[in-house]
């Protein structure tokens, strides 16, 4: 407290003596009490405009009382023979507080200038090195420095939720769960008392993360205006990150896809004669009497597994063509009851030990896709429900509707998905960390069925709950041509 007294005392104390000063001078001039009462004001408005109008009206005070005991008759006293001096100086006195008022608004609005100058040259700053930041480099922990540095926080978090990354800078942050907590609920929450400021950042309506800032105490350089604007840049900067690392990331998968999928076609053509040869050759062994048992049996292993990797095969040539857009499905109007339950008869036909349930409401639903595409999707995910499920749990195979989609789900009970990683099983050849270990595996099923369900114009998704399972979406257009299902069937 006594530290911030002592620059107001202190100015107190120079305001005094200024009027003092100019007292000595025109007493021992021997000004006249008008010309004495001009030399105050050069002070008194100096002092108004520089410290305020609480200094300036003590000041003014103590200058009235000097010009009525030193320069209005009679001298060395405190009252006025004249009563037109009284009212002389009554006039000074309101003069000067209308003008010191005026000057001390002012100085207000020169200091909320500046102010708003500074800030916008902090926005301004931030702008413009938001430009040339680096789009190679890890934008999260650049950012927060950046910001850090040009407003002068004591910390700076900042949660990027695309990335799943929360990057931090400075010391007495905000918690952790709080920034998080709000780009889930949109929230934003200026404390100029406490300088701790939280707000999700937007795209338009979309979230795409959340900043949490704290101010060294005394020095708050922010508002919630600066916040906003700062928090828009602060969006557009990450925006702006992910656009360039999409950009960066489509043009590589593009040409790698494209050596890829010249390398599988090639293989693949190149595959399909010699298992043809060995899957005639092991059907004939086959059917040769007075085989013993082992040899059989060895017999239908190389025939088993033929008639595997020619699938696997057959697969890698659709992928193939799926990559090089040369596959054009042939949509056909697919009543899904009797589809899916072909399907569970496949997979049971396959050795599936897991109960496959399918969900009785979905007996009167339709959909308008490639049958054999949709085909080879769903055995995927079913497939892949099967590798990492809990051993004998059951599989639930669903088909719902919206207003413009048909949407398939396959679910299993295990082996939960981390949010970070529901995007990347979708990518060719990716596999979740330690999965190898749990089932085999190539990492192309789910990128097919991602590619089946883009060439339908649907989409394809996973959630994942570590006590309720693992559920695989996918969808197509519910409308064929414009017109509903009914009608089309009519």
């Amino acid at each position: 407290m006594k530290q911030a007294r002592a620059p107001r005392i202190l100015r107190l104390f120079v305001s005094i003596a200024a009027i003092a000063l100019v007292t000595v001078v025109a007493y021992a001039t021997h000004a006249h009490s008008f010309v004495a009462g001009f030399l105050y004001l050069f002070p008194l408005m100096l002092i108004a405009f520089r410290w305020g109008f609480t200094e300036a009206c003590i000041a003014s005070v103590f200058a009235v009382g000097c010009l009525d005991y030193f320069f209005t008759p009679p001298l060395f006293h405190f009252y006025m023979q004249d009563p037109q001096d009284s009212i002389a100086l009554a006039c000074f006195e309101i003069t000067f507080l209308v003008t010191s008022s005026m000057a001390d608004q002012l100085r207000r609005y020169a200091a909320k200038v500046e102010e708003h100058q500074k800030k916008t040259e902090m926005l301004y700053l931030m702008s413009k090195e938001i430009l040339i930041l680096d789009r190679q480099e890890e934008i999260g922990g650049r950012l927060a420095r950046l910001i850090a540095d040009v407003f002068e926080l004591a910390g700076v978090s900042l949660w990027d939720e695309r990335k799943v990354q929360i990057s931090c800078v400075g010391n007495n942050l905000v918690l952790d769960q709080e920034v998080r907590a709000a780009t889930s609920h949109g929230r934003s929450e200026c404390d100029l008392e406490r300088g701790h400021f939280v707000r999700a950042l937007f795209i338009g309506t979309r979230t795409v993360g959340s900043i949490g800032l704290t101010c060294y105490p005394g020095n708050c350089t922010l508002d919630p205006a600066t916040f906003d604007a700062m928090a828009s840049l602060t969006a557009i900067a990450l925006e702006r990150s992910h656009s360039f690392l999409a950009e960066s990331n489509a043009e590589a998968a593009r040409q790698s896809e494209k050596l890829r999928s010249t390398v599988l076609d090639g293989l693949a053509h190149a595959f399909k004669t010699p298992l043809s040869t060995i899957q005639t050759a092991s059907s004939a062994l086959l059917e040769i009497e007075g085989l013993d048992t082992v040899h059989e049996e060895l017999a239908c292993l190389i025939n088993q597994e033929a008639v595997r990797l020619g699938s696997l095969t057959t697969q890698a040539l659709q992928t193939a063509k799926i990559d090089q857009s040369q596959l054009h499905p042939k949509k056909e109007q697919i009543e899904v009851g009797s589809f899916l339950h072909s399907l569970r008869e496949q997979c049971l036909s396959d050795g599936v030990e897991h109960d496959l349930l399918i969900d009785a409401n979905t007996i009167d639903n339709c959909a308008w896709a490639d049958k054999h595409l949709l085909q080879m999707a769903l055995l995927q995910l079913i497939d892949n429900a099967v590798k990492y499920g809990s051993p004998s749990t059951p599989i639930r195979i669903q088909c719902g509707t919206t207003e413009s989609e048909v949407v398939f789900s396959v679910q299993n009970e295990g082996f939960y998905i981390q949010p970070e990683e529901r995007q990347k099983i979708f990518s060719r050849f990716y596999r979740l960390p330690g999965s190898e270990f749990r089932a085999p595996g190539t990492g192309i099923g789910l990128s097919i069925v991602r590619q089946i369900a883009e060439i339908h114009n649907g989409r394809v998704w996973v959630e994942s709950e570590a006590a309720a399972g693992t559920s695989f979406f996918l969808t197509l257009p519910q409308r064929f041509g414009g017109t509903d299902w009914k009608n089309h069937k009519e």
